[in-house]
């Protein structure tokens, strides 16, 4: 779900399966006039000889929300959001892409954006999404946007991998966002590399002509953002169901999660409980839930029949007794996954922003559908800066170098 994809690219030769354009912003040109879809894409499945992404046999959809300027409507996103939902079946849809964000700071238990990933979470829709860009280097930002901002969904941040394939010294990207949303929960999850990342871009692309200077060769550009931080966690969501594709979305993440390797040169929450691992995430058998204590708040909507989220109830237990959240990390599993850093129990919830808020009087209104959501900045890293050298440092036992560069066997 972006800004389309460019259909004549080799990297995705007879994998694109739909290309539909639900844009209601003037200036949306035919396939990708903007470029960041093409990119995004490129990181999740490309397929082409020294320049693959993370899920090179993917099938792709690609649902156009953007204009040529990188924005789009709210109400658009969740329109696509409910055509993945009507069309899941049909093009055997599992993972959903969002590198965007609202422009509007909210509660999840309100935003319509939240509530349209979780009706893809709830019909088993692994949904992953970008943290976004707006980091501090100071401190958390706090992640108050949607769809990042929901706690059931994927919300990925960005790792900066240093100059050696080594973990220890990754560190979080100095504008990756991260910290509690408005409802006192850690985000990111877990982070991927998304520092200097080369990708395709349309010749024609608006992305292309604005910054020439990131430009490495006809066709391709270098970028940095949460923006491309998150499809490689959605290729490598892809490998898992490729793998096990019995697992619900909630095992997904588990796997995900569980697999990570610790940042110890990190920010405390900055990398959530870690960078992303496609093999150990790929191997992963019976993963835990971290949804587990959410989803007891999970009731069946008498009029639609529908799965949704009781936020009344858990806003009740929430305000009452913290501990309501152990139950996600009872499992000692979850022991490897330095859960004390992403424990929602460790926001105070009388000190969270929204709690100072009358939701009542503003919560809908603040996420008013005629709201532009933003697609996470494709140039988070000044134009001035060169990407790292890097050293010939061992690889340890496994990197998401390899499955960058393809020799993963799904």
């Amino acid at each position: 779900m972006d800004s389309g994809i460019d259909a004549s690219r080799p990297e995705f030769a007879g994998r694109l399966l739909a290309n539909v354009n639900l844009s209601a912003l003037p200036g949306n040109s035919t396939g990708d006039g903007r470029g960041h879809g093409t990119f995004v894409a490129g990181i999740a499945a490309s397929s082409l000889a020294g320049k693959s992404g993370a899920a090179q046999r993917a099938k792709i959809v690609s649902l156009d929300v953007m204009d040529d300027h990188g924005m789009a409507r709210t109400s658009d996103v969740i329109a696509a959001a409910d055509w993945i939902l009507a069309n899941k079946s049909k093009y055997g849809i599992r993972v959903a892409n969002f590198s965007l964000h609202s422009s509007a700071a909210n509660s999840f238990m309100y935003d319509p954006l939240d509530k349209a990933v979780e009706r893809l979470w709830f019909n088993n829709v692994v949904v992953v999404a970008a943290a976004g860009n707006y980091g501090k280097p100071d401190g958390p930002s706090g992640v108050p946007f949607a769809p990042g901002n929901d706690p059931f969904v994927i919300t990925v941040g960005a790792s900066d991998m240093g100059t050696s394939v080594s973990i220890y010294d990754d560190v979080a990207a100095p504008w990756s966002a991260y910290g509690y949303t408005l409802d006192g929960f850690a985000k990111p999850d877990l982070v991927a590399p998304g520092r200097y990342m080369v990708g395709p871009v349309p010749l024609t692309a608006t992305l292309y002509s604005e910054r020439p200077d990131h430009v490495v060769e006809p066709g391709y550009m270098e970028l940095s953002g949460t923006s491309f931080s998150a499809p490689i966690v959605s290729g490598i969501a892809a490998l898992i169901l490729g793998r096990h594709p019995d697992y619900t979305a909630d095992q997904v993440k588990g796997a995900l999660m569980l697999g990570t390797k610790p940042m110890p040169r990190a920010s405390y929450m900055s990398v959530g409980v870690g960078e992303a691992n496609a093999r150990r995430s790929v191997e992963m058998w019976n993963p835990p839930n971290p949804n587990k204590a959410l989803n007891a708040f999970i009731v069946t909507d008498p009029i639609s029949s529908a799965r949704v989220f009781d936020a009344a109830s858990w806003a009740d237990k929430a305000k009452t007794d913290a501990s309501w959240a152990d139950a996600s990390w009872a499992d000692a599993s979850w022991a490897t996954a330095s859960w004390s850093a992403a424990s929602w129990a460790d926001a105070s919830w009388s000190a969270a922003s929204w709690a100072t808020a009358s939701w009542a009087d503003t919560a809908l209104a603040a996420a008013s559908w005629a709201d532009l959501s933003l697609a996470s900045a494709s140039w988070a890293d000044n134009a001035s800066d060169e990407p790292p050298a890097f050293s010939a440092a061992a690889i340890d036992d496994f990197d998401l170098a390899a499955i960058l560069a393809g020799t993963l066997d799904p």
